[in-house]
């Protein structure tokens, strides 16, 4: 008898080419958004861009900077409870040299680059993926309470705008969200969730159930990342939102952009959509559009520089040792099986104190 005949469904690169050409067509329609609203808003950039100081910029930049490293610290101390307790240095290259990716298109690059970096530091990649999901949405339910107040300020800034559809939507959105993002931040409910994400990844599940202490120690370190954000934010407008209260509608603006911009993922890092976001809501709390869409320009600007000097710093510190260690024999494809070991860990020898 011959070899039954196996048939093997034909490839249907038909549906690479349509989301590829839905992600072409959005970058390229942010892109002219971008432009366009720059352009049309010159005279008030241009006049915004001049009224900029040199100290206030360094000092934005340095609140950026310190935004990004709460984030970090979120991240170690997700991971820290889902797999083993790591020290800053092993930390700061694999979030801050990792996050670089997000600057690619797709928005999947900066947890490549962080399971990898996280594999020759001793982490299992499917607990880099995991810790990076669940810090990415404890960021956004923080970012979205903290919202919460300035709902009503959003809308003031959706007519200021002129753009009352996707200003409405984007508003809307984060009120819809906000229930459902605090409930899945319940340790019970977030444990059976991770469970059910590693059994799709064919990995192990975890040791040990998520708890209370790893969600709220990340929750205040993304709060604390969000009101530096929110004083980087002032430190550029407060010209126009003087004092404490324009401090919070900063914070405002800024949670609000980067919790919502989140989402698209179709867009490097919310390019487009966290300026849109946050130009509306300064235009909420009473800066003209045009001033408000420049300042975000410049923020952006700001946490790109931020971004960059950040990950060479943590590079400087800790990837040499991360390249040199060797890294466990571990796979995140699924069907490859439980790993051959746990291999050596980075700062398992100074496991007593995790804050190197």
């Amino acid at each position: 008898m011959g070899q039954p005949v196996v048939e093997v469904a034909p490839a249907k690169p038909w549906r690479a080419r349509l989301i590829s050409a839905v992600r072409v067509l959005a970058a390229l329609g942010i892109v002219y958004f971008i432009v366009a609203t720059t352009i049309d808003q010159w005279s008030a950039v241009q006049a915004t861009f001049r009224g900029l100081s040199w100290p206030s910029l360094i000092a934005a930049l340095f609140a950026a900077v310190l935004s990004l490293w709460t984030t970090m610290m979120a991240w170690r101390a997700m991971v820290g409870s889902i797999d083993h307790p790591l020290r800053v240095r092993d930390a700061a290259p694999i979030m801050l040299v990792g996050s670089l990716g997000k600057y690619l298109p797709g928005s999947v690059w900066a947890y490549v680059v962080q399971m990898e970096l996280g594999r020759r530091a001793g982490v299992s990649r499917s607990k880099v993926f995991i810790g990076s999901v669940l810090v990415s949405g404890l960021g956004v339910t923080s970012g979205l309470i903290l919202t919460s107040p300035g709902f009503g300020t959003a809308f003031d800034g959706v007519r200021a705008s002129g753009h009352e559809v996707f200003g409405s939507l984007a508003v809307w959105a984060s009120i819809i969200l906000l229930p459902f993002a605090v409930a899945c931040c319940y340790p019970p409910l977030l444990t059976w969730l991770v469970g059910r994400a590693m059994r799709v990844l064919r990995r192990p599940p975890l040791d040990r159930p998520i708890t209370w202490r790893p969600v709220l120690e990340s929750a205040a370190w993304c709060i604390a990342g969000y009101l530096a954000a929110g004083l980087h934010v002032w430190l550029l407008v407060r010209a126009h939102l003087p004092g404490l209260h324009g401090l919070a509608g900063s914070v405002f603006a800024m949670a609000l952009a980067m919790s919502i911009s989140t989402f698209v993922i179709v867009a490097p890092s919310g390019l487009g959509a966290r300026e849109f976001l946050m130009a509306l809501a300064l235009a909420g709390l009473g800066v003209p559009w045009a001033t408000a869409w420049a300042l975000t320009l410049v923020s952006r600007l700001l946490f790109t520089v931020a971004d960059v000097a950040a990950a060479g710093v943590a590079a400087a510190v800790g990837l040499r040792r991360i390249r040199h260690s060797s890294p466990p024999q571990e796979e995140l494809l699924p069907g490859a099986g439980p790993a051959a070991g746990p291999g050596p860990r980075a700062g398992a020898q100074r496991a007593e104190d995790p804050a190197g």
